[in-house]
Parts: structure tokens; sequence; C-alpha cells
């Protein structure tokens, strides 16, 4: 089973915070009837602000997908933990990211100048379908690169990303290329449809916000702020590089936000995680839930190596939050 490498940089955004009061009993009722409806024990407030971090499993919402939501507190108020998120926090406490840059605007190669290819040239130059998450159209970019020297390749590289957040940010999940698998297709757009459409809950109580994440470049009329990045992520001790979109809502004293890793060149296929950072008198109760597809867990047997590889996406985020926990500490 891989290793699963959802987000980098918390986001989220079921519209959860959307849906709270603000202040007082009626809040703290409300808070508890979402944690509910979203599937977490009756028991969860009292749990987290005892200190612990609640976690459960997320039904899936296609044969590809892993889903698991936590429920923790850091001590920090809503507004000072968006701005940790903002200035990188987790990226600094994930020991696996190892460059990142961000991109604005219409994008441009200098914003990607810092991707860096390292000794993988060879693998992006004879790439074929199903090596690496690549359109067919990139596969036959890289190909070209043969006989070429390796800072070809890279430039190629840094083109493909460029290209991929320009789609992505003038048409949505409609700009998203899929991956050839060879004589057949996987759309990334299609599993981020689904991991939208699994938190349809929050389309009736929050309509713009969820129009926002199923027909982005569409925006709420106000309180929203977004920002892009790229990544180089270590998974398997080989670089993946990654595309996010992450955007906030703020709706009073709570926040809500959704990143989604609409391009990862390796080991996984897109992510969506989604989460609430609602105020309470010990700071912020976080409410995140991550859906991440992969192909591994799809097909024969898809059903155990999905339950096996929850456990081990859910260890891996409680150890990055853990560190969060710790770091978002003023």
């Amino acid at each position: 089973m891989e290793r699963f490498l959802p987000i980098r940089l918390l986001a989220a955004a079921a519209g959860f915070a959307l849906l709270v009061p603000a202040g007082g009993a009626r809040a703290a009722a409300d808070t508890e009837k979402i944690l509910k409806q979203l599937g977490f024990p009756a028991d969860t407030i009292a749990q987290v602000k005892a200190g612990q971090m609640v976690k459960i499993d997320l039904e899936s919402s296609n044969e590809r997908e892993l889903g698991v939501g936590l429920a923790f507190l850091v001590k920090e108020t809503p507004q000072e933990l968006r701005k940790d998120f903002q200035g990188g926090l987790l990226m600094s406490v994930d020991a696996d990211v190892e460059a990142h840059g961000t991109i604005s605007g219409a994008g441009s190669l200098d914003q990607f100048a810092g991707v860096k290819l390292s000794g993988l040239e060879d693998k992006y130059r004879n790439a074929k379908a199903g090596d690496l998450n690549l359109s067919s159209a990139e596969i036959e970019a890289f190909q070209a690169t043969k006989g070429k020297p390796a800072s070809a390749v890279e430039e190629e590289l840094r083109k493909a990303l460029l290209a991929r957040y320009q789609a992505y940010h003038s048409k949505g999940l409609d700009g998203i290329a899929p991956y050839d698998r060879g004589g057949k297709q996987r759309s990334g757009a299609a599993d981020l449809r689904s991991a939208t459409e699994a938190a349809s809950a929050v389309k009736q109580p929050a309509p713009s916000y969820y129009d926002t994440l199923l027909n982005y470049p569409k925006r709420p009329a106000s309180g929203f702020e977004e920002l892009y990045n790229w990544q180089r992520y270590e998974a398997h001790g080989e670089p993946v590089y990654i595309l996010t979109h992450a955007f906030f809502v703020e709706d009073g004293d709570a926040i809500s936000a959704v990143q989604r890793q609409f391009y990862v060149s390796g080991s996984y296929n897109v992510e969506q995680a989604m989460a609430g950072f609602l105020p309470v008198s010990e700071g912020t109760l976080v409410i995140y839930l991550n859906r991440t597809s992969t192909d591994q867990v799809a097909g024969f047997g898809g059903g155990t190596k999905r339950s096996v590889g929850k456990k081990l996406m859910a260890t891996q985020l409680e150890e990055l939050y853990t560190k969060l926990q710790k770091a978002a500490v003023k």
C-alpha cells in the first residue's frame, strides 16, 4: 500500500463554519449537531477539549477514494490559524515538503523556476501511459525531449505545470486534463466532483460556497480569499509535483476553507480537503475531512484495500496535525 500524502496546506470547505451561529450555548449545540451529521461521535467536543484528536472513516464516494475525518483543538483563534496556514505553517512542519512556490495571476514560467527534476529527467523523457500522471499530449511533449539536455526536460515540466494551472484557473474542474492510462483515461475532475457531491449537505445552508466548490472560477460575492502554490514532495524516496488551490471564506468569528490538489504527478490522483475553523473558549475547533483518489484501492479486493488505506492515511494525518497543534501556539 502506498504512502498517502494528503494535505500540505490546510484548507477546507464544507461550509461547516458557515453553519455555526456565533457564540453561546446555541453555537455549541449546533456544532455538536454538525459533528454528528458528519459522522463524528456525540462526545467529540468533550474529547477534543480533553486534548484528544478524534478520527473517523468517511464513506468513499467512488471506488478509488479514501476518506478520513479529524477533529482537534488548536490554541489559536480561527483568524490566527488562517494566517498561519497562509504563511506556510503546515508545510514548515511537514518534513517531506522539499520545495514550494506561490503561483498568482495568469501564471508565468518564472513562478515555476524552483521546480527541479534532480535526476528524474530520464523517467520523464521515457514516460509511457500509466508511468506518471500525464495526459497524452504531455507524454508526447516529454518524449520529444529525448536527445536534448536535462534542462530541456525540466523546462518541459515547468511548461506542463503552468499549462495545468492556467487551465484550472480559467475553467475550474472543466480545465483539468485527464491522465492517460493506456487505452483509457483517468479523470481527476470526475473524482473531485464526486468528493464535492459527497459534501452536498452544505448546499442548502451555504449555496454560494457549494456553488464555488462545484463551479469555480465562479466565486462567492464576498468574504472570499484564495491562493495557489506548487510543491515538490517526497514520496517513496522520489519526488512528486503537486498543484494546489486553496480558498478561505470568513463568516463572523468562524472560517471555512477548501484545498484542492488538482494535479499530482504520481503516487495518487487528486485530493480535496475540507474543514471548518470554529471558535471555542479554548481556541479553535478544527473539523477536517480529506478525500484522496488513488487507483491503488480500486478493482478486485478494493474494500479491503480502502480499509487498510484509510487507516494508513489517518495515522499519517494524525502525526502531521499533532505537529501542527504544537507549532500553532503563540
